[in-house]
């Protein structure tokens, strides 16, 4: 029987914990020096962005843990600074040669296939308050990326995700994340890690992923945990340690799992 270690971290593009300001490349890298994980999944994840230096934040990441196996996935194209620019990515495959912010999946072991799914999002602006004052709120467009991974004791599908912040949202978009996983499962033998920041707490992730495993840790915020937001959904392994990592580099703590396989 073999073990997998899987992290999955909302990166938020790489804010120190301390300052609130971009970590540069050094830093991040540093960061996840003394994480173990043979897949790591993040969100949040900036390349190009002239607001984080124009980082390749997934590669430092994955360069950081020793994953040789990379894959990004924009959610947005272009720069993301507010007043400026940025559109919907075109291409279905979440390719984007600019600036983007999006999803990454890292393996140590090599990857069969990869695939994106979009989802949908609130499709107009809602009312809201921005420091105390009222703005409008829009939701950001919202995706799935997967990878089949070819691990030692077998091939076991792993998705990267990032719901909407509205709750309504969020919850009509993980059954459809669990769908899409599950038609992935048809070629692992039904071995499957839904994992990425749902904005929803345990409870409703019960309620929509019946027959999952879900692992309990508290993610957010990350300098005093009060709520999990992070998840690490499984099924078809047996989930045998799970811990709650605080790295310097995010407001929130990564979710670690180890599973048997």
């Amino acid at each position: 029987m073999s073990h997998l270690q899987v992290l999955t971290l909302n990166l938020q593009r790489g804010l120190t914990a301390e300052t609130g300001r971009p970590t540069d490349a050094d830093a991040l890298t540093h960061a996840m020096a003394g994480v173990s994980a043979d897949v790591v999944a993040l969100q949040e994840v900036d390349r190009g962005q002239p607001r984080s230096g124009g980082l390749d934040q997934a590669q430092l990441v994955a360069d950081g843990l020793g994953l040789p196996h990379l894959r990004y996935a924009a959610t947005l194209a272009g720069d993301v600074r507010r007043g400026h620019r940025r559109d919907q990515v075109p291409a279905r495959a979440g390719n984007h040669p600019g600036p983007a912010y999006g999803l990454a999946i890292a393996s140590r072991y090599p990857v069969l296939a990869w695939f994106t799914t979009r989802l949908p999002r609130v499709p107009m602006p809602l009312p809201a308050l921005r420091r105390g004052r009222p703005a409008w709120w829009e939701d950001e467009p919202r995706g799935v990326l997967a990878a089949i991974v070819q691990a030692p004791a077998g091939p076991v599908a792993v998705c990267s995700t990032h719901l909407s912040l509205a709750g309504p949202m969020a919850a009509v978009q993980l059954p459809r994340v669990l769908r899409a996983a599950e038609r992935l499962g048809r070629a692992t033998q039904g071995r499957l890690l839904v994992c990425g920041d749902l904005n929803l707490d345990p409870g409703w992730v019960s309620v929509l992923a019946p027959g999952y495993q879900l692992p309990r840790a508290r993610t957010f915020p990350a300098a005093d945990p009060r709520r999990q937001l992070d998840h690490v959904l499984v099924r078809g392994e047996a989930l045998s340690e799970v811990s709650a990592p605080r790295l310097p580099i995010s407001d929130h703590r990564g979710l670690q799992v180890r599973v048997q396989m």
